[in-house]
């Protein structure tokens, strides 16, 4: 759900991988012996992160791997903890109100209670005069900050911890503040105060840059819901947006394929009979395969049946009626809330704010990607040709159809390894050596690592926890990272990272003056209302004044069973990797203002730090610093990575036409009524641009759950992925661990946050003819970094 300028988009960020990238850990592993001195270690540990004394030798030590690692020492860690630390409850992540249900209801009612104090007192700015009409942003972000300080907390608490209870209190309070949050969306006496602030050029000239990028994204966010309605429209808007959240829900929810399984005879099935027949229900001779299930995509990859495969493919691409009503439903509905707000499509409202700006712009982009790919498409369609017509025994290329190509790759993966040999073994990681590696990584390039910190009484909300306080050599203790990383039953959050809390300067607030502005006139007494939050703040070297520290959660879900070490494989080293890009965007993020700190930025540039991160993972300078007593040859790296690159510029080509598919059903098509057809849109689309062509009676989209979620914004993790390949070769392919490069990294793009244009953050950083040709991020700007293109 969107909650506009009170919570920018992305305060968690979910990965998707691909079926051919994903890794899994191994099952068994040997664990690593417990390290002699272990107590002594822990608290001269403790002793350093309590003062948050950077210590530049800690990136080599070999604590930070093994409380990780070590399951013994994490015990003796956490008992050391228990004894050194206070008995009563300091809260979740050591957030006051945090220690039980009725918590969560306290903290959610002084959330709204004190947010509707600052609410009172920016209406009255104009009559309380000049210097409280200098202070309407300072007290929008007070307030967004206010609100997101509990329902940040609240949305990570249920979404990860295992108590029922607490996750249901949690659900509670995101839930009333979203509704309460909706009112504040519409409130037209805020817009007009912040609308005749930004009138006043007297006013927006003392603005700092941050400042007049918070007040800027304040006022879009109003104007994106429909502020400049009459009141009739915003009834009318509100209604929409709530059909809006009902049809996505129930797109997401629904069973969308219209083959619920297919009835097959044992014999068509050759080799695959018994190893489907033993997990499938038999009756009446026939085996009956559940659509959608693992059995099913095993016949489109392995039965040399192409009629088997044509059927499964029918099947698993099937849809019911209902589900692309429930589509086109979403899509019309979402063109008629464009409309109201005086925009032609939905596209154009969601993207006005984004680096893309307009529709035309994506798909500029989008289509000069295609072009600049197609040679590593044509050339993976070419294997699988020559795969089919070898198999088949013909005399010409022949066609390959949709269903034949999981079948054929896996043709020609066998066929290479036969001819090639196996590919390279596949290198696996402990938990604790990547975290090493990391903070090792961070300090080469930022001057920032991890230490360890000590978990008090009711900080943490698993035992499984790790907190890392994050170091900068040049500003101290600049944040913190809780780590919960490994699954265990119940847990169902994958790969993510979560921002808790991000930075603010705090030391002038003001909010002592909060009744007296907000009752002018009036002898209001403090008692008639709670106390208001209170905020752990501290100093940043170099930086006048006092700032709240981001907090941030990372969740994984790497295998950690009893008795061993977690081990990770190099796809999910890749993950971490790219979680940990956004975890650090998060803490050298640093603004005034807590609306456009860290990843609270354009949802098409967030994902750039994160996926610039997966290209240092590969590198034979950076595979070292996490490979503890391994060793790798650079050969072997390289001979692996050409293995997992095979037909990735179908993977490619696959991404481009969702991404463009996305688009048109969020173009004006979606408004033309009942001639709008998602299923002619999506067969077209794929005749034109895909690789396969289209097949009658299918209809996939109604499976691409993205739609609701991203809504006009798919293309964003190509165009990402673009820019990141670009910044790595120019700036990091050649020696990732460079300090100098990786400073002007931090403070000419990371450091900015959602504070500055992302375009002269990115044209900053690659400079010369690449930052002039895109610093003006117009349509020439998206063509040109469609023609970078993708590694493959």
């Amino acid at each position: 759900m969107s909650l506009q300028w009170t919570r920018r988009a992305f305060s968690q960020t979910w990965r998707q991988r691909s079926n051919n990238t994903i890794g899994h850990a191994l099952l068994v592993r040997h664990r690593q012996p417990t390290v002699p001195g272990v107590a002594k270690r822990c608290a001269w540990t403790m002793h350093n992160v309590n003062n948050s004394k950077l210590d530049p030798g800690n990136h080599n030590s070999d604590h930070l791997r093994l409380i990780f690692d070590d399951k013994d020492l994490w015990k003796q860690q956490r008992q050391l903890f228990a004894k050194t630390e206070s008995i009563k409850p300091v809260g979740l992540l050591e957030s006051t109100h945090f220690t039980n249900v009725e918590g969560f209801a306290y903290a959610t009612e002084q959330a709204i209670q004190r947010a509707q104090l600052i609410v009172e007192r920016i209406w009255r700015a104009p009559e309380n005069g000049p210097d409280e009409m200098r202070r309407v942003v300072k007290n929008l972000d007070r307030l967004s900050d206010t609100l997101c300080s509990v329902i940040d907390m609240a949305e990570f608490v249920r979404n990860v911890h295992p108590d029922e209870s607490i996750m249901e209190a949690a659900n509670n309070a995101y839930n009333d503040l979203c509704f309460y949050m909706n009112t504040l969306n519409t409130d037209t006496r805020m817009h007009k105060v912040l609308s005749q602030v930004l009138a006043d050029k007297s006013i927006v000239q003392q603005f700092t840059p941050d400042e007049h990028a918070a007040a800027i994204v304040f006022l879009r966010d109003f104007e994106k819901s429909g502020i400049h309605l009459s009141d009739k429209q915003r009834e009318q808007f509100v209604e929409l947006s709530d059909r809006i959240i009902h049809f996505g829900r129930a797109f997401i929810q629904q069973d969308p394929r219209g083959i619920s399984h297919l009835k097959l005879d044992p014999a068509s099935l050759n080799g695959l009979a018994q190893s489907i027949m033993r997990t499938c229900p038999v009756k009446d001779g026939h085996v009956y395969v559940p659509t959608g299930s693992t059995e099913c995509q095993m016949i489109l990859k392995y039965a040399d049946n192409e009629a088997l495969r044509k059927l499964a493919f029918e099947a698993l691409n099937s849809a019911n009626p209902e589900s692309v009503s429930i589509l086109e439903r979403l899509m019309r509905t979402r063109a008629d809330l464009a409309n109201l707000v005086g925009k032609s499509s939905y596209a154009e409202l969601q993207l006005q704010d984004k680096m893309a700006k307009n529709p035309e712009n994506v798909d500029a982009f989008l289509r000069t990607l295609i072009h600049h790919q197609s040679p590593a498409s044509e050339r993976d369609i070419l294997i699988l040709q020559k795969a089919k017509q070898q198999a088949m025994r013909l005399n010409q290329l022949p066609k390959v159809n949709a269903w034949d190509r999981d079948y054929y790759m896996h043709v020609s993966n066998m066929t290479e390894r036969l001819t090639q040999g196996p590919s390279p073994a596949l290198p696996y990681f402990t938990v604790g050596s990547v975290m090493q590696g990391l903070s090792r990584l961070f300090y080469h390039l930022y001057g920032v690592q991890f230490v360890p910190a000590a978990l008090k009484t009711g900080e943490s909300w698993h035992e499984d926890v790790r907190k890392l306080d994050v170091i900068c050599e040049r500003d101290g203790k600049i944040g913190t990272v809780y780590c919960d990383l490994f699954s265990r039953q119940g847990k169902t959050t994958r790969a993510a990272h979560y921002t808790v809390r991000t930075s603010r300067r705090v030391d002038d607030d003001d909010a002592e003056n909060d009744i007296r502005y907000a009752f002018p006139g009036q002898n209001v007494s403090p008692d008639r209302f709670m106390p208001p939050m209170i905020q752990s703040t501290d100093t940043i070297r170099g930086r006048q004044g006092q700032f709240q520290l981001p907090i941030i959660a990372l969740t994984c879900d790497f295998n950690n069973k009893s008795g061993s070490t977690a081990m990770l494989s190099m796809f999910e080293v890749e993950t971490l990797f790219h979680e940990m890009g956004h975890a650090m965007h998060s803490m050298l993020g640093r603004t005034d203002f807590h609306n456009v700190s860290g990843t609270r930025c354009a949802t098409d540039f967030v994902e750039l730090p994160s996926i610039l991160m997966e290209h240092f993972v590969w590198h034979p300078s950076v595979l070292p610093l996490f490979s503890h007593d391994r060793t790798y040859s650079p050969e072997a790296i390289q001979s692996f990575l050409k293995q997992q690159k095979r037909f990735s510029g179908i993977e490619t080509n696959s991404q481009i036409v969702m991404a463009l598919l996305d688009q048109q059903y969020h173009s004006t098509a979606a408004a033309r009524g009942n001639s709008f057809s998602s299923e002619k849109i999506w067969h077209n689309l794929q005749d034109q641009v895909g690789l396969f062509p289209s097949v009658p009676n299918t209809m996939w989209p109604v499976q691409f759950e993205h739609l609701f979620g991203y809504g006009a914004g798919y293309y964003s993790y190509l165009f990402d992925r673009t820019l990141a390949r670009r910044i790595w070769e120019t700036c990091f392919e050649k020696d990732p661990l460079d300090r100098d490069q990786g400073l002007a990294f931090r403070d000419r793009l990371l450091m900015w946050g959602g504070a500055r244009d992302p375009w002269e953050c990115v044209a900053d950083v690659l400079g010369g003819q690449d930052g002039e040709r895109i610093a003006r991020g117009d349509e020439e700007a998206m063509r040109t970094v469609g023609d970078w293109g993708i590694d493959v």
